[in-house]
């Protein structure tokens, strides 16, 4: 039976349809009784669409690549019937230069387009997430057993951080489901609480209150001696703290203020 250490190996090759018909028979058959797997699955293939977006992005202008195309095609003229020139003839073709000048271009425009390119803020990330949660974008996987799920996200990064784990037992909601989502090069445990109230969606991950956006409001507890960070959009509210290395994030449509106060009454914490 293949563990979950193979089928992490397998899983990336799995999307790049590179296994052979014996690897993925059983990568499928450890992937269709391990959550887990599924849910690391998922986060790469989001990842490799994230990649390819921002591919389609960065798009030659058409003279650049009328420019490279007549440059490829007279290099390969010059190089018709001199094949044993070897490698000095190669490198010193007038007509291949163009092509590397231009291909070296390209090349910078993609990195500077990569490096320049705004990191998507977790809080923000946050929100939106909640909103496809509440829109059915996200499928769920429901669980009976919350320990359970606590668990299968623990393990999901490694057992190198934990959700928070609240009570909202008061308010009737209960954790119901959980998965990891990729933001940028991090990844974040996502529970979901439903019941008898307004859906709360708990984000965990690691981090620091740098990663509450710069518009929110701050809010410092003198006797537990933590700032909170409040903020909203469209309707959607969120609150943020860190507890040493680990960052959570409510979000909720319920008011700021309640969200805030959950936080902040220990009762909320395990």
């Amino acid at each position: 039976m293949m563990r979950c250490e193979q089928a992490q190996e397998l899983i990336t090759a799995r999307l790049d349809n590179e296994l052979n018909a014996a690897e993925q028979s059983t990568l499928e058959a450890h992937l269709k009784s391990c959550e887990p797997c599924r849910r690391a699955m998922a986060a790469e293939y989001r990842l490799k669409q994230q990649i390819k977006a921002v591919q389609r992005e960065v798009v030659a202008p058409a003279a650049l690549r009328r420019e490279i195309e007549n440059a490829i095609a007279s290099r390969r003229a010059a190089t018709a019937g001199k094949a044993d020139g070897g490698f000095a003839v190669w490198l010193n073709l007038r007509s291949w230069r163009p092509a590397v000048a231009v291909a070296l271009l390209v090349i910078g425009i993609a990195t500077i387009f990569y490096v320049r390119a705004p990191q998507q803020n977790l809080g923000m990330a946050a929100l939106e997430s909640h909103r496809n949660l509440l829109r059915g974008k996200t499928t769920l996987v429901r669980y009976d057993d919350a320990n359970r799920l606590r668990q299968g996200l623990s393990r999901a990064v490694g057992n190198r951080f934990a959700p928070i784990v609240l009570d909202l037992s008061m308010m009737k909601l209960y954790p119901v489901s959980g998965f990891v989502q990729k933001v940028g090069d991090r990844e974040v445990l996502v529970t979901v609480y439903q019941g008898g109230g307004p859906a709360i969606t708990c984000f965990t991950f690691l981090g620091t209150e740098a990663d509450a956006p710069k518009s929110a409001e701050r809010f410092f507890d003198a006797d537990m001696k933590l700032n909170f960070f409040s903020f909203s959009q469209d309707g959607i509210n969120a609150v943020l703290h860190q507890e040493g290395n680990v960052v959570c994030i409510l979000v909720s449509k319920m008011a700021p203020a309640d969200l805030l106060a959950l936080l902040r009454g220990k009762s909320a914490h395990a």
